[in-house]
């Protein structure tokens, strides 16, 4: 017989975080460019809990989407100031307050949403994406995911990276972005780790409060 399954957050009933889960309301709208194999993940898709979180996202799935019609849609919208939030030398820093919003227009963020070599295969496949102004950050701590290895040091989970954004944003007051909201935003992560910790042998780090 089957285990009972929760169709929301997607995990077994018995370990399920949708408890932690509440919407948080933002001016940015973050779209997660999900791989295929991320968003058939049960246990560890935390783009979909930082979807789940968010009032303004959305998931889209896919290893191409210069032929996405939800795609084209925002990146021809001229009401929309589009963004890639990706690792690199180029793009504004939301750390430095680098970043300046275009008055008059919606941010959307697009994040990546899978491994890093998902993430670099869709880029490759996704001209359109791979030409976005590019926005990055310096991390503040390790990733407390430790569900999944890092392939180094600064990177992040897609929720922490999606909190990340909207903490600086709220630095540098882009973003109603307080302490609480960012709690909020990280509850269902920190759930997940509790629930990791309580499996023999299983180590995971403390998730920082929201600062």
């Amino acid at each position: 017989m089957p285990r009972p399954f929760c169709y929301r957050c997607r995990r077994p009933a018995v370990t399920c975080v949708c408890s932690a889960i509440t919407r948080v309301a933002t001016r940015t709208h973050l779209v997660f460019l999900t791989h295929p194999k991320e968003y058939r993940k049960v246990r560890v898709g935390t783009g979909r809990l930082a979807h789940l979180s968010l009032e303004r996202s959305e998931v889209l799935v896919g290893t191409e989407f210069d032929q996405h019609p939800r795609v084209r849609a925002l990146l021809g919208d001229a009401s929309k100031d589009c963004r890639l939030v990706y690792p690199g030398p180029d793009g504004d820093n939301l750390s430095r307050g680098e970043y300046r919003p275009v008055i008059g227009r919606q941010p959307v963020f697009f994040l990546i949403d899978g491994t890093w070599a998902g993430a670099k295969s869709i880029l490759r496949r996704s001209r359109l994406v791979h030409a976005l102004p590019r926005l990055g950050f310096d991390s503040a701590a390790p990733s407390a995911f430790s569900i999944k290895r890092q392939p180094r040091a600064e990177c992040l989970c897609t929720l922490e990276a999606a909190h990340r954004c909207l903490t600086l944003l709220g630095e540098h007051g882009h973003e109603q972005m307080d302490a609480s909201a960012g709690d909020r935003l990280l509850a269902p992560l920190r759930r997940l780790m509790e629930i990791q910790r309580g499996y023999p042998g299983r180590r995971t780090r403390p998730i920082a409060a929201a600062r």
